[in-house]
């Protein structure tokens, strides 16, 4: 973690005198967007079938509304430092055995930070860093009764991502790698921004 700021930092510094735009300028903003994901619920109700040997069906989601808020700083010419606070929709996976069934949901949350380098043109890039969290709950019914866990698994990761910005609106990708720590799911945002 400490790595990574001292990256950014540095190339804050080796980028400052060749760049373009307003040192001091507060902004914040909302993003409002979506990431594909990828639940495995296939390869879940298959090992439920080889286990309880019946059929198995599921209904999965396959994509999460993602929200963000977030603040930026042009610290030197074309470099803002943005900080932020994202959480997604719930992600959920539904498993019918018979008159059983299970569930399964996740959210993710978390904060971030980068450095963006913009161009004349509108178009930046940035690298930054990210803590976050997924929960996650699970339900199994059986008969009248329900049985329930949760949990949850939290790390720090590297981001990216690049866009473009024009008149205070910003259409913007960013890869949030391994929310929840090692091994957990990549996020890719698609979003729409507002700048106030």
């Amino acid at each position: 973690m400490n790595k990574l700021l001292t990256l950014i930092a540095s190339i804050t510094i080796f980028l400052v005198s060749s760049l373009h735009a307003d040192v001091g300028d507060y902004k914040f903003g909302v993003d409002l967007g979506v990431s594909p994901v990828e639940l495995e619920a296939e390869e879940t109700a298959q090992q439920l079938a080889n286990l309880s040997g019946s059929t198995v069906t599921t209904e999965y989601d396959t994509g999460a509304f993602v929200g963000r808020l977030f603040g930026t700083y042009g610290v030197a010419q074309a470099i803002d430092i943005e900080a932020g606070y994202f959480r997604s929709s719930s992600m959920d996976a539904t498993y019918k055995i018979g008159a059983d069934s299970a569930k399964e949901s996740y959210t993710a949350s978390g904060i971030d930070l980068s450095a963006n380098f913009k161009s004349d043109t509108g178009f930046y890039g940035k690298a930054g860093m990210h803590s976050s969290t997924i929960d996650g709950a699970a339900s199994l019914t059986i008969g009248s009764t329900t049985y329930s866990l949760t949990d949850s698994a939290d790390g720090s990761s590297w981001l990216v991502g690049a866009g473009l910005e024009s008149n205070n609106i910003r259409y913007s990708w960013t890869h949030y790698n391994n929310v929840g720590g090692d091994g957990g799911a990549d996020f890719n945002v698609f979003s729409v921004g507002f700048l106030f």
